[in-house]
């Protein structure tokens, strides 16, 4: 499709930043309404046609997806401008005229409403001289080159089974029903490309901490590691402020504090979840050599939460180095209160005996006075099996056994408190630790496996003398 960018325009559209479009840019570059006249004064009126549909011109940056990817996700706030940004692009696939398209909404009424007849929908923004006929009754749009779409409705997984496109929008994934059973449909539809030019999906929605988002995103959703060819884009809603009502922006600005606000205004995928324990923690991070830190703490240990199986799926053996220093503020019955420090998160899945050689190494390796050890699953044996390995090492390690007598819930509550108030600290990152602390709500018993060895340290370090210094 042809653009004025090509043109004169086209310095406008250089270095722009996300939340920037060459249009804008032209008005800031203007200054004034006069200079702005002057700047459009050479056109015609079939170039002021051409710029008024040029969608590449309008389009803030953060707007426009990359030309290769096979999955880009669009995911940003409300008002955010994600059906223009869908629409526009379904139109400069179809001008490209390659392949059929696929066209997948929550419900057949919300891709007909929003993606094809909607304010900000494909037959809105068409331009006169390449717009395609839709046809409810066949589930089509068709544009005068030829090319089309088919439409489907996500409520109707099994529809998906026939087709075969190139290329696909999908809006609001996050809101089909059936576990959003047509996201596992797809990759079977888009079968038309080669690998030069591969089959590509678009999905436009605002953010939600759902497991399907995570998988088909995340090669590793604990370090928010992206799978290969995939792509996400984010944004808030109030960088579409000027399109946008003042009431509407004004109570968007109020949410924007808020956990809602963070998912449905700035657009953010939130890791932590609702009801989740340590949702309120105020984690601080001390960059320096840890092995360094450490020698400044009153006390270090290594906190093991043993994983009764080293199966492939199983959870890992939780294994956190970690010490404390007495502050000099004093707490409840004159006693110091204490900051606790994350120094190392050296988890794995692996045998009993390999788990209990790791944390043996690390209570040698930096100088701790305590092995503390969840003995509920094995019981004694967990205490011999650390006893026999660290004698086939030459050496001795003093373990402390603690055993579970209530719900784990209650057990990170007052370690909650204590990151609240400001004293847990990380020296360095563990990203797989505080993406399981983000998610904890004491109920779920899978992937904790971090989480309850840092809770077991911190409570032998601050709560197990003295349990009011919080």
């Amino acid at each position: 499709m042809r653009s004025v960018l090509t043109g004169a325009w086209g310095k406008f559209a250089e270095g722009l930043a996300p939340h920037e479009s060459p249009a804008s840019r032209m008005v800031q570059t203007a200054g004034s309404r006069v200079q702005l006249a002057k700047l459009f004064g050479g056109l015609d009126d079939k170039e002021v046609e051409l710029l008024v549909y040029d969608l590449d011109f309008w389009a803030r940056r953060e707007q426009t997806p990359p030309d290769k990817f096979s999955t880009c996700f669009v995911m940003a706030g409300r008002g955010f401008g994600k059906t223009w940004c869908g629409a526009r692009w379904v139109i400069k696939k179809a001008w490209q005229a390659k392949s059929v398209g696929a066209l997948i909404g929550p419900t057949a009424a919300d891709v007909r409403d929003t993606m094809i007849r909607g304010s900000s929908g494909i037959l809105a923004l068409s331009p006169p001289w390449f717009t395609p006929k839709y046809e409810p009754s066949k589930r089509r749009v068709t544009w005068p080159n030829g090319v089309y779409a088919i439409c489907y409705s996500a409520d109707k997984p099994d529809r998906l089974r026939g087709p075969n496109a190139g290329w696909g929008w999908g809006d609001e994934p996050a809101s089909w029903k059936h576990d959003m059973a047509a996201v596992d449909q797809l990759p079977l539809v888009l079968r038309i490309g080669t690998r030069e030019d591969p089959p590509q999906l678009l999905l436009t929605g605002t953010p939600r901490p759902l497991k399907k988002i995570e998988e088909l995103l995340f090669a590793n959703a604990e370090t928010q590691e992206l799978k290969p060819g995939v792509v996400l884009r984010t944004g808030s809603s109030l960088s579409n402020a000027a399109n946008l009502a003042p009431t509407a922006v004004a109570n968007m600005r109020a949410l924007a504090g808020t956990r809602w606000g963070q998912q449905e205004v700035l657009g953010r995928l939130l890791f932590d979840v609702p009801g989740a324990i340590f949702g309120s923690a105020k984690w601080k991070r001390v960059d320096t050599d840890p092995h360094e830190y450490a020698q400044q703490l009153d006390r270090r240990i290594v906190s093991v939460d043993p994983s009764p199986t080293s199966e492939t799926g199983s959870d890992e053996t939780g294994i956190i180095v970690q010490g404390c220093k007495s502050s000099a503020l004093f707490g409840a019955d004159n006693v110091p209160l204490k900051r606790v420090s994350v120094l190392a998160d050296l988890s794995r899945r692996a045998s009993p005996r390999e788990w209990a050689t790791t944390a043996i190494r690390a209570y040698l390796e930096w100088g701790c006075d305590a092995l503390v050890v969840e003995v509920n699953t094995g019981g004694e044996m967990v205490e011999t099996l650390i006893s026999t390995v660290a004698g086939e090492m030459g050496v001795s390690v003093n373990v402390k056994p603690v055993r579970a007598t209530s719900a784990k819930s209650k057990r990170a509550e007052p370690v909650s408190a204590l990151a609240e108030a400001g004293r847990v600290e990380f020296v360095g990152t563990f990203p797989k630790l505080e993406q399981q602390l983000s998610k904890f709500t004491g109920v779920n018993g899978r992937r904790d496996d971090r989480a309850d060895a840092f809770c077991w340290g911190v409570h032998d370090l601050v709560f197990a003398e003295q349990f009011f210094a919080v």
